[in-house]
């Protein structure tokens, strides 16, 4: 009966470490969306609230993408997809994307 205990302890232990370790990957997301695309995070952080909610926004599946994240689209280099999902948020003051040359780092 001991060692049940002790193997739920475990599991509850790795359980707690993927969960922050999946918090601060999440985290690390939005961090990355403002180093390369500043205008889409700072036009999503208004619409949010808080870089909180805009990261776990951002690595959340869409079904307006076929299950695709917005986080999976800017790796595939498609932010105007995700300035697209932006505006459906159903917010009408999303700021339109920059004109001009976007500038991939």
């Amino acid at each position: 009966m001991r060692m049940r205990f002790n193997k739920f302890r475990s599991i509850i232990s790795e359980i707690s470490w993927i969960a922050a370790r999946r918090e601060a990957l999440v985290l690390s997301a939005f961090d990355a969306l403002e180093f390369r695309y500043p205008p889409l995070a700072e036009a999503l952080l208004e619409q949010v609230g808080n870089k909180r909610r805009a990261a776990h926004w951002l690595c959340a599946p869409q079904r307006a993408c076929g299950g695709k994240s917005p986080c999976d689209l800017l790796a595939d280099n498609d932010q105007d997809s995700v300035w697209d999902l932006m505006e459906g948020l159903g917010m009408p003051e999303v700021p339109s994307p920059p004109s001009g040359p976007r500038l991939a780092y």
